[in-house]
């Protein structure tokens, strides 16, 4: 079973235990959690939530099967340091719906890391899941994740207002919504060049 890809500028793999020190570093970082719903995070808290994911990932790796939440590790490809991380998570009660998610390291923020992130987990979603949906959601004043999720042909689909509080100021919810169905198919022969 294939356990990691190559874009232009990223390698992607499935997360691994001697990722999470970075994973820590990077979520307690504020240029990289300005505009999540968590964090600046403590070590222990990203090590509470990340090492069941990573216990997951690792046994479905053993058995030879797809994990059920898929978590990725990005690096740089020129220069193999850690950059980021990925992941798509199950929708729950709704077989086949996932929720995207990318966080890329303030040192390689604007150089289309986290675009081609997005490229991956919609390519690694509709080709090794039964995703028939893909959901990502940004706070309002998030403009380079939007346009993100708008480059890889996700669809703007509503807002919530005054959802998240964080950082002494309430921020509107943004989601947006990608279906199998409705990817174009010059881009989907795209990723399948790219990342197959």
């Amino acid at each position: 079973m294939k356990t990691n890809w190559s874009g232009e500028k990223i390698a992607v793999s499935y997360v691994r235990p001697e990722d999470l020190e970075d994973i820590c570093k990077m979520l307690a970082k504020e240029t990289v959690c300005r505009w999540l719903f968590f964090g600046p995070n403590t070590p222990e808290a990203t090590t509470a939530y990340f090492t069941p994911l990573i216990e997951s990932v690792s046994a479905a790796l053993y058995e030879g099967r797809i994990p059920e939440s898929p978590v990725f590790t990005i690096s740089s490809k020129k220069n193999r340091e850690f950059a980021g991380q990925c992941a798509i998570l199950p929708v729950e009660f709704s077989p086949g719906s996932y929720l995207i998610g990318y966080q890329i390291d303030d040192k390689y923020h604007g150089k289309g890391f986290g675009t081609e992130a997005c490229e991956f987990l919609v390519y690694y979603a509709f080709t090794f899941t039964d995703a028939y949906r893909l959901n990502g959601d940004t706070a309002e004043g998030n403009t380079a994740s939007r346009k993100i999720m708008e480059r890889c042909g996700f669809e703007f689909e509503g807002r919530r207002k005054k959802y998240w509080h964080a950082h002494g100021d309430y921020y509107d919810q943004l989601l947006y919504g990608l279906l199998k169905e409705a990817l174009d198919e010059s881009f989907q022969e795209y990723l399948r060049l790219k990342w197959g």
